[in-house]
């Protein structure tokens, strides 16, 4: 039998961290992962796929959900994925299934639990909630996004209580205790990057086999409207350089309503280097992820069609935008004006890389020094 465990948590909270963590500690097993992300295509599973700003085909043990959540209408694709997985030859050890931030999960660990299909093949082990200490208590004041973070709390076999690093005692403090009042029978452990040991994210047995009950008992649940949907997302793929100076000024700017941007950027100023955005509520950080393929020699480039594809894609190879925003409605159109008003203009186009290097590159003298971003 093959153990499921289902990473949930708010936007922001670090659980892709965790699950490149498990994969880097067990480089030696089998460990299968699906992705679950509100927007139309995967921004993590391409940072799990190595850091790679294309999301390759060629990893059977790497799927993608998009465009949707894992467990508001999605649950019948997210126990699809499952069942290839458990057909693989040799099958995965383990499955860990993350869902995207804004989804709620006990609809999505009941269809587990009682799906027929899935009977001695694989089983519901673990739900584990990841709770980001610097941000919950402000978004707990929102009456919706609440309703959210109660099912995914109550939900919970295990609460990872995530950058302990990056707060101060008393919000720490404030943090522990509401999801105390919230979580009475879940174990609770401190992170700093998602960082927990793995024998307590896989094969765990914390979740008994007997649907509906924790350690042998019966658990409430808090079932969340599956229609509902608090926050939108969506994708800006431009094949077109950002501004340095302006893309600076934005990310510098007050974004209300705005709860999460990551993604993959290319800057005017520097024409082979790979930039990260992560932003998640007041963290905004910016790095560099690895190096654009069409900076490449042909010969130190991947032999794949996706890559192929993507170098045959447009004049500037691989190079594009792939930036996803979320937030509520409103917030996202605003903002998603803005950022792409940080593009270049086609007049600042027409000067090509030559004249881009001239642009003023104020991101150049700080990304440096600021720590290498991780993506949720």
């Amino acid at each position: 039998m093959i153990p499921i465990t289902v990473v949930t948590g708010f936007l922001g909270t670090g659980k892709t961290s965790l699950i490149a963590h498990l994969l880097d500690n067990t480089q030696d097993r089998r460990i299968a992962v699906i992705i679950n992300e509100l927007a139309a295509s995967s921004i993590d599973s391409a940072y799990l796929h190595g850091g790679e700003h294309i999301a390759l085909a060629d990893e059977p043990l790497l799927r993608s959900i998009s465009g949707g959540r894992a467990g508001a209408g999605k649950e019948s694709q997210t126990i699809d994925q499952i069942l290839h997985l458990t057909q693989l030859d040799p099958p995965p050890e383990a499955i860990v299934v993350e869902t995207s931030g804004s989804s709620p999960v006990a609809a999505l660990a009941a269809e587990l639990q009682r799906t027929p299909s899935l009977q001695g093949r694989a089983e519901l082990d673990s739900v584990i909630t990841m709770i980001d200490v610097t941000s919950i208590s402000f978004y707990w004041k929102d009456p919706q996004l609440r309703i959210l973070l109660q099912d995914q709390l109550h939900s919970a076999d295990l609460i990872v209580l995530n950058k302990m690093d990056r707060t101060r005692f008393w919000m720490r403090r404030k943090a522990l205790r509401l999801v105390k009042r919230n979580s009475s029978r879940s174990e609770l452990v401190s992170a700093e990057f998602g960082r927990i040991p793995v024998e307590q994210m896989i094969a765990t047995g914390r979740r008994s086999v007997q649907k509906g009950t924790f350690n042998g008992v019966e658990q409430s649940v808090v079932t969340s409207n599956p229609r509902f949907h608090p926050v939108v997302a969506r994708q800006v793929t431009e094949a077109r350089p950002l501004h340095p100076e302006r893309l600076h000024r934005w990310l510098d700017s007050e974004w209300a309503g705005i709860i999460r941007v990551k993604g993959f950027a290319w800057l005017a100023t520097d024409m082979d280097q790979v930039y990260v955005i992560d932003v998640a509520a007041d963290q905004r950080e910016i790095g560099i992820e690895g190096t654009w393929y069409g900076a490449l020699p042909p010969e130190e480039r991947p032999d794949t069609p996706e890559v192929a594809a993507a170098i045959a894609s447009g004049a500037w190879a691989d190079r594009r935008q792939r930036i996803t925003m979320i937030g509520t409605p409103e917030a996202v159109e605003r903002e998603m004006r803005h950022l792409r008003a940080c593009l270049l203009t086609d007049t600042e186009l027409d000067r090509g890389p030559i004249g881009w290097s001239r642009l003023n590159d104020p991101i150049a003298l700080e990304f440096r020094t600021t720590e290498t971003p991780t993506v949720d």
